[in-house]
């Protein structure tokens, strides 16, 4: 065998053995304590129990107010890329389809029962601003950067009260069944060691709202000392062996260079900003 591939066997082995000790790993963490949110449901693992799933974490009132919000970035994506010419009739059909869907939505979407129990400070006018915006669209069959422009701008104010509300419908449903788990399910060391793997989209890592709430309840930062676990992704596979690298990473690391954090980043990512300098003198610059 050629010493190539004499190496490559090797780190396959290399390969194999750390992803077995990374699966005993998340097995060991389940055993422990640990909640996955995936999407609007909570799974919780404990020791000796069956996995428990707890729904609701997206209530009626949290899906209305998000999508409320989201009817301003529809329209703008569908009128974006053709203001100041005529529609096509393509792109007109698309644009006809949602104004009508969301005309057929308009007893869900409606806002006085939220404004009627102080959810919101007054009925939000998003609604109408969508429909009489994509009204006008559809009868001039054409959009201006402009008209645009001032469309987005006036709308927009109007989206943090929605989104707000959406928020904290999400949070208050998500801690009512935090405060059971706390209450009923774990003991004070399970708590204690508790982990948290969140499943949620690419963009939203930053403030996600699952981070800052169980930042908040577990008084640890969401990021850093890895209690709380991000994918940004919907495959739960590949967040469990995401939270099991965390792990073993931190650990593995804090024996070998006494830093928890140093496999948390590329393996040679310090020799390279020590060699890259080297050369940059080296080439002149």
């Amino acid at each position: 065998m050629e010493d190539r591939e004499i190496l490559k066997d090797l780190d396959q082995r290399f390969v194999d053995i750390y992803e077995a000790t990374r699966s005993a790993v998340v097995e060991g963490q389940k055993e422990i304590a640990l909640i996955v949110i995936d999407d609007a449901d909570l799974m919780l693992y404990r020791h000796d129990h069956p996995m428990e799933r707890f729904t609701g974490l997206r209530p009626p009132r949290y899906d209305k107010m998000k999508t409320l919000g989201h009817l301003v970035l529809g329209v703008y994506c569908l009128v974006r890329d053709q203001t100041g010419e005529p529609l096509s009739g393509t792109r007109l059909a698309q644009i006809t389809s949602y104004r009508d869907a969301i005309k057929a939505a308009a007893g869900a979407l409606d806002t006085a029962n939220e404004t009627a129990t102080g959810i919101l400070p007054e009925p939000s006018p998003v609604y109408d601003m969508v429909s009489s915006f994509l009204d006008a669209a559809v009868n001039a069959r054409t959009v201006s950067k402009d008209e645009l422009k001032t469309f987005a701008a006036t709308v927009g104010p109007h989206i943090g009260p929605v989104l707000a509300a959406a928020a904290h419908a999400q949070i208050d449903a998500c801690n009512t069944i935090m405060e059971q788990i706390r209450e009923s399910r774990l003991t004070k060391e399970e708590w204690s060691n508790l982990r948290v793997l969140v499943l949620g989209p690419y963009m939203a890592r930053q403030g996600q709202l699952f981070l800052q709430y169980f930042s908040e309840l577990l008084h640890t930062p969401a990021q850093g000392d890895r209690r709380i676990v991000y994918l940004d992704g919907t495959d739960l596979a590949e967040a469990l062996d995401r939270l099991g690298t965390t792990m073993l990473d931190a650990e593995a690391s804090q024996a070998i260079f006494g830093d928890h954090n140093r496999l948390h980043r590329d393996v040679l990512a310090d020799s390279t900003k020590v060699y890259l300098k080297t050369l940059a003198r080296v080439g002149g610059g």
